[in-house]
């Protein structure tokens, strides 16, 4: 299966960074992490990136921009095995759907919002036909 999505490059990382962490800029100390890891960790960008949203939104972590990125090392492997979890739910979800659409189109599918009842009418009452007590019919 070919990958029509674009690399996450160096510029997609910085911008979520900023985003992430609310600044401007990247700082030096930020620039210097992710330098460190791409050339001593052997770390892609989209892996730092990755490490950054797990950090902030499944972790609940703080990111601070005065530390810059010291907690990627440090959850690297928990952010790579969630990422991967995902794929796999996504992966899943995705056979699941195709099963379902495989299903209907051997079958007929009718979708029905509601059925519309008729009321009863009352049974009509001819009034010659009623006797009233003490009435005489002569």
């Amino acid at each position: 299966m070919e990958n029509s999505k674009k690399p996450f490059t160096k510029q997609d990382l910085e911008k979520l960074i900023c985003e992430v962490m609310g600044i401007n800029s990247i700082t030096p100390t930020i620039r210097k992490h992710i330098s460190n890891y791409v050339l001593i960790d052997n770390m892609t960008y989209k892996e730092i990136a990755r490490c950054v949203v797990w950090y902030k939104e499944v972790f609940h972590g703080k990111c601070e921009p005065i530390y810059g990125l010291s907690f990627v090392a440090a959850v690297k492997e928990r952010a790579a095995q969630y990422f991967r979890q995902l794929e796999l739910d996504q992966r899943a979800q995705t056979e699941q759907a195709k099963k379902i659409i495989e299903c209907q189109d051997n079958n007929i599918i009718f979708h029905i919002k509601s059925l519309e009842h008729k009321r009863r009418q009352p049974k009509q009452l001819d009034i010659n036909e009623i006797n009233v007590k003490g009435d005489k019919d002569d």
